[in-house]
């Protein structure tokens, strides 16, 4: 059992939601880069932020290359939120830094 696979999950119906939102705001991503992703919770406090595994042969390699797209929204409690969509020096979807003004736990992902 690769250990890949204990520590990643599909994401969420709100994170896939998010990240299909930064998608439309960035450029270069094939347009079927959703299918297929895993993703894990960064150590954050709870603002939402995840590593991103592409489908297919993960890279151990992998490194930041640059902020693909932003999204600015109010979080329920009326703090403001920035996520960003990363990609790694590949253009491939590296994470997404959700980033909370006031650093307090992520409530909820808006449907927007």
């Amino acid at each position: 059992m690769l250990v890949e696979s204990t520590l990643f999950r599909e994401p969420s119906v709100p994170e896939r939601r998010l990240l299909t939102l930064l998608a439309t705001k960035a450029s270069g991503l094939e347009p079927d880069w959703l299918e297929g992703l895993r993703v894990s919770e960064m150590d954050d406090g709870g603002m939402g932020s995840l590593r991103l595994i592409p489908r297919g042969p993960s890279k151990a390699d992998r490194i930041f290359g640059k902020k693909a797209a932003e999204h600015q929204f109010t979080d329920s409690d009326g703090v403001e939120v920035l996520a960003t969509l990363t990609v790694d020096q590949n253009g491939q979807p590296f994470e997404l830094d959700v980033w909370k003004s006031d650093f307090s736990p992520l409530i909820r992902i808006p449907e927007e």
